[in-house]
């Protein structure tokens, strides 16, 4: 889309940590996950539940998770049920996509302050029945709603680990690549969680124990190379890529806090950053995930930008190769790119992705004194989102 044409602030983002499938957050459902962020995120920033005009909230697997569950989010974190709030699915952009919904609705004028991102649980994704199924012999007829709502690509039918073996395959990105790519994510994931980097981003939840959970479960400290190419492929026989490189559906949930420049300016907000552009791109879907690198270009084009203006990059590792591609075809350093890890280390909440990459590329611009940023995500079905920011 063009320029913006008013200034939109991102006051701030936080997110709960995020848990392995039956883990830390495995008595949290879809709903739970994302009031467990709200309440600490208006709290830091001294902001009415009140004063809020809306809640946008994504979400990629929603079967059992009840109506709209940005509704239910919204009751359990205390705020009024007089705030709309509606729920979007665009599979892994799902949570960035929420924040452009929520971009564009202040732009129109429509509202001053939302709260947008996104939740997930792979732990309570149930399995289907077809309803012409024999019900004596049900489970034969079992579908993982998982699998068939968030890992498998509606238009191609084809499972989004067999898309990205292609794109492998097309432009020659070896095995090794991917688990050197994924053992960098790892190490540097473990890295920032022990000089604590992702302290103010996270918000601590407690277990089913009453036990403080404040970092993500993923991260291995004892990753290396001998044990990643020691796995099986994981599509293809003799495929590429393997669980060790590629991301995992987990549980958790990321949530930021937009506004309009006068709400900024008449509460005297402090926000961490103003947002520059976004764009979102659709194309084959055999080509999904080489969609981030269309999307980037269009963002930097829409906001009069060049790739070196671009002090840090946050691009969504659902595949080591995919993201590989990204980092070489656009050539962004290596500096430059995902430096606390990504989701091969950090897990891969679907409906939150999008979100997750925002708000830590937020905690790293400050971490580091830089200005400007920009996150990417490519999502099933042949789509891909970028969204460009401002540290302030």
């Amino acid at each position: 889309m063009p320029k913006l044409f008013k200034n939109i602030y991102i006051i701030d983002g936080m997110r709960t940590p995020i848990g392995s499938p039956f883990k830390s957050l495995k008595c949290y459902d879809t709903p739970y996950l994302a009031a467990a962020v709200i309440p600490n995120l208006l709290k830091k920033h001294k902001v009415k539940g009140s004063l809020i005009d809306e809640v946008i909230l994504g979400n990629t697997v929603s079967a059992g998770i009840g109506q709209n569950f940005a509704r239910k989010a919204l009751d359990v974190a205390g705020l009024p049920v007089t705030i709309p709030a509606h729920t979007v699915n665009s599979v892994c952009g799902s949570g960035l996509q929420s924040i452009i919904d929520a971009s564009q609705a202040i732009m129109a004028g429509h509202a001053d302050l939302i709260l947008a991102g996104g939740a997930e649980s792979a732990t309570h994704t149930p399995y289907l029945i077809p309803k012409d199924s024999d019900v004596e012999q049900h489970e034969k007829a079992l579908i993982d709603s998982l699998l068939y709502d968030g890992l498998t690509c509606s238009l191609s039918e084809k499972l989004m680990g067999d898309l990205c073996e292609e794109l492998a395959q097309k432009h020659n990105i070896t095995r090794d690549q991917q688990d050197r790519f994924a053992l960098l994510s790892h190490q540097k994931a473990v890295a920032a969680q022990q000089e604590g980097k992702f302290s103010e981003e996270i918000v601590p939840v407690l277990d089913e124990h009453g036990k403080e959970v404040n970092k993500d479960d993923r991260p291995r400290k004892r990753a290396s190379l001998e044990a990643l190419s020691s796995l099986n492929p994981a599509f293809k026989e003799a495929g590429t890529i393997t669980s060790g490189n590629s991301c995992s559906p987990c549980d958790g949930a990321s949530v930021l806090l937009m506004g309009s420049a006068e709400v900024v300016e008449r509460n005297y907000y402090q926000p961490k950053a103003k947002l520059l552009g976004f764009s979102s791109v659709g194309l084959k879907a055999e080509d999904t995930f080489s969609g981030a690198v269309q999307a980037v270009n269009s963002c930097l084009k829409d906001c009069e930008l060049k790739l070196e203006d671009i002090d840090i990059f946050e691009v969504c590792e659902s595949f080591a190769a995919q993201a590989i591609f990204t980092k070489e075809q656009l050539n962004i350093p290596g500096e430059k790119m995902n430096l606390w890890g990504g989701d091969i280390a950090l897990g891969h909440p679907l409906g939150v992705a999008g979100a997750r990459v925002l708000v830590t590329l937020l905690h790293i611009l400050k971490d580091q004194n830089k200005k400007k940023g920009m996150v990417c995500i490519c999502f099933g079905s042949g789509g891909a989102m970028a969204m460009a920011v401002e540290a302030l």
